[in-house]
């Protein structure tokens, strides 16, 4: 695969602003009432680094800018990602690099009032056996604990309520101190035949990535596709992608099932600052 040294303008892409807002507008049918709940939680990542036996805090924002209180419970789980990129999760301190254990978040229930906000302090207790060299993840959870819902139906008028309950992810990494080097590479690209998506057919090809760094990496894949024959092209918008180091992941993209004829795609892989564009190219004689 070649690599080619970039200014991150390169792909002009937005970086991610690294909350949650959520806005529900929750409305009973009597003639009535109506309800808005709108809730931010900042941040929705956590990044530790400290030495080993050390004692690291992080504040996360809650802000309540509904109409009504709102109720959240913390609670800690574990996490990876599948071959496709998707989360599976498990009970805390399961997996070999979960950092659930080491994690006291304060208050454990915190009610938000209408127009107010309320924080949780997370501590992280790095232990003194912590390794040197592995970053470790776990999530925490806020889980709404009171309902918040339509109003009961009366006598002249039909009633629909809407109950919602909301629960928000925070993910948490430790990386231990000089622990820095970012590498996504691809390790593959290949044409994955026709396939049915939905309720139509497309020509589906898939990259494999590889995090060969030490870090916690956010990437962006982008696709460019050229008709040898014509010189038309098009592109496709760039995927997010976040790979925990040794990850290796999948990454689908489907293209029109009309195209016809010889085809060279390219491959853009942006991991971000301090590291170099990646590129993988494949040609394809779509014949069929």
């Amino acid at each position: 695969m070649q690599q080619i040294k970039k200014h991150h303008k390169h792909l002009n892409i937005a970086r991610a602003c690294w909350c949650f807002f959520v806005f529900l507008l929750l409305i009973t049918i009597d003639g009535q009432h109506t309800q808005a709940q709108a809730i931010s939680i900042s941040p929705s990542r956590m990044f530790f680094t400290g030495a080993k036996s050390q004692e690291l805090t992080q504040q996360v924002t809650l802000t309540n800018t509904g109409t009504t209180a709102l109720s959240f419970k913390a609670s800690l789980m574990d996490w990876a990602r599948d071959s496709i990129g998707e989360k599976q999760y498990a009970q805390p301190g399961t997996n070999a690099l979960s950092n659930a254990q080491w994690l006291e978040v304060a208050p454990n229930v915190v009610e938000i009032p209408s127009g107010a906000k309320q924080q949780l302090t997370v501590t992280m207790h790095v232990p003194a056996g912590a390794s040197a060299d592995a970053v470790t993840h776990s999530m925490l959870f806020l889980t709404q604990i009171n309902e918040q819902g339509g109003s009961k139906a009366n006598a002249t008028h039909a009633s629909i309520g809407v109950i919602v309950k909301l629960e928000f992810g925070i993910h948490i990494y430790y990386t231990p101190p000089l622990t820095i080097k970012k590498d996504l590479d691809f390790l593959t690209f290949y044409y994955d035949g026709i396939k049915t998506s939905g309720t139509v057919q497309v020509r589906r090809v898939a990259v494999k990535v590889k995090n060969q760094g030490d870090v916690m990496t956010d990437g962006f894949i982008s696709f460019e596709v050229t008709n040898k024959s014509t010189g038309e092209e098009f592109k496709i918008p760039a995927k997010a992608i976040s790979m925990l180091p040794n990850d290796e992941q999948v990454i689908y993209v489907d293209l029109p099932i009309t195209l016809k004829g010889p085809y060279l795609l390219v491959a853009l892989l942006d991991g971000g600052e301090e590291t170099n564009l990646k590129v993988a190219k494949k040609e394809l004689d779509f014949i069929y």
